[in-house]
């Protein structure tokens, strides 16, 4: 069987329930054509410490990046992200749009200069695409396109955090140039060997602007939870729905050059976001939190090699718990590569989750800061001990929009220690080892 070719499209902010008919069309397709992971967790809610795990298969607390200006993975981590182990299997490898492996968010900054630091993370091919609201101050491939169409002093003197429409047209915003980037890579795609495109969109990542064409009624927007007085929130959403819309245009474009190419049979589409976005909820405009807005993200993959066949309640959806440390092992498994045995990548390849030769994780782990999140079945519990120990405790099943925070609750005592001790263990296992001649040594310590 040829290798098949492997497209990760990537959003930023973009929420589980986002994922919806009457605003995203085509990426519901194609989560009904194959599995949509309901459960599905980022391994930080925060962009640099999420991304980096993405490509490492590793936790924050080992990859050493834990917040939005950390410096880089040392470079042993840089060799061996699973873009690297691509490109050393065959693969022409490229991103498009928001990396935000490393840090360049200054002013006066020119990002195309660390080209050739971002191939370093295993790319043939780079185009760099700033924030939006970023790129009012510095450069990259979008501005200096906008230069050279003499578009640029137009879009700067724009206030973008006051404003809801965008002056240009789809396909001249930054989320278009990325859309338009990543559809013409893969129509004039001409190497013999398969391809791994990272496309990377940089929305509905605030400022909530969007060109004309995409307005989302305001009656298709919720209102908060955990809010009683919502204010402009229903607003504000209207137009977060709308950078939604915009990504699903340019997915629309993606699919039709794929079938137009007749590259669609041999080609593996994943979806998914670094992390969500609170939204108003709880009166959060942000992420870096673990309630579910924040910390679940989409996650659904499609194509080649990934089961599709429809249960008789509809399109396969798998409830079970799975993290973006997955996303390592599954994409080498894609490419016929094994990822080599590591205590420090806890992750599992998704397609023998979909084929049911193995289940989900017992439990899921999110990292922020110095804070902690523990995903069970039922329940999670988020611990930091800088802040004095638990902080949250919820019961998902009875309390799915964590509006009852059982924390230090009498009675809840049992599953919080019982939670804390899976929590503790599964840090002391990533974190501390020993070698074989000394099993018998230690207690007879068991090794993996």
């Amino acid at each position: 069987m040829n290798k098949p070719n492997i497209i990760l499209i990537l959003t930023d902010h973009f929420r589980r329930d986002s994922l919806r008919p009457d605003i995203t069309p085509t990426l519901c397709q194609l989560a009904g054509s194959g599995t949509n992971f309901a459960n599905a967790y980022s391994a930080a809610p925060l962009c640099q410490p999420a991304r980096n795990s993405i490509i490492t298969g590793m936790h924050p607390s080992v990859t050493g990046i834990c917040g939005n200006q950390s410096p880089p993975i040392d470079d042993s981590l840089r060799d061996d992200t699973f873009m690297n182990h691509l490109q050393t299997a065959g693969y022409h490898t490229a991103m498009i749009g928001k990396h935000h492996y490393i840090d360049r968010y200054g002013i006066g900054m020119d990002i195309s200069a660390d080209t050739p630091e971002i191939q370093r993370y295993g790319f043939d091919h780079v185009c760099q695409v700033n924030d939006d609201g970023e790129n009012l101050h510095n450069d990259d491939e979008y501005t200096r396109w906008l230069a050279d169409n003499g578009k640029l002093d137009e879009f700067r003197a724009i206030d973008v955090w006051g404003t809801s429409q965008h002056p240009f047209p789809a396909d001249e915003t930054a989320d278009g140039f990325i859309g338009v980037n990543g559809i013409r890579f893969v129509k004039d795609y001409k190497e013999d060997k398969p391809f791994y495109l990272n496309l990377s969109f940089i929305g509905p990542h605030p400022p909530f602007w969007h060109p004309a064409g995409f307005d989302v009624d305001p009656d298709q927007a919720t209102d908060p939870i955990g809010v009683k007085e919502p204010g402009n929130v229903r607003e504000r959403r209207t137009h977060y729905l709308a950078k939604c819309r915009l990504i699903d245009h340019y997915v629309a474009g993606l699919l039709q050059v794929l079938e137009e190419r007749e590259m669609r049979e041999n080609t593996v589409i994943i979806f998914s976001s670094d992390h969500g976005d609170c939204l108003g909820d709880f009166d959060i405009w942000d992420k870096r939190f673990f309630y579910e807005a924040s910390v679940g993200v989409p996650l659904f993959m499609c194509g080649a090699q990934v089961e599709s066949e429809a249960r008789q309640s509809g399109a396969r959806i798998s409830k079970a718990l799975v993290s973006h440390l997955d996303l390592y092992p599954t994409v080498l498994g894609l490419a016929g590569l094994d990822a080599e045995p590591d205590r420090r990548r806890p992750g599992r390849d998704l397609r023998s989750i979909v084929s049911g030769a193995g289940g989900g994780h017992e439990h899921i782990v999110s990292e922020l800061a110095t804070a902690m999140m523990i995903r069970t079945g039922n329940w999670k519990l988020v611990f930091d001990p800088q802040a004095g120990g638990v902080q949250q405790l919820f019961n998902l099943v009875r309390d799915p929009d964590e509006l009852d925070n059982l924390a230090g609750a009498a009675g809840y005592e049992s599953i919080t220690a019982q939670l804390g001790e899976k929590l503790l263990a599964d840090k002391i296992r990533r974190s501390q080892f020993t070698h074989v001649k000394e099993e018998q040594r230690l207690q007879r310590v068991h090794i993996e």
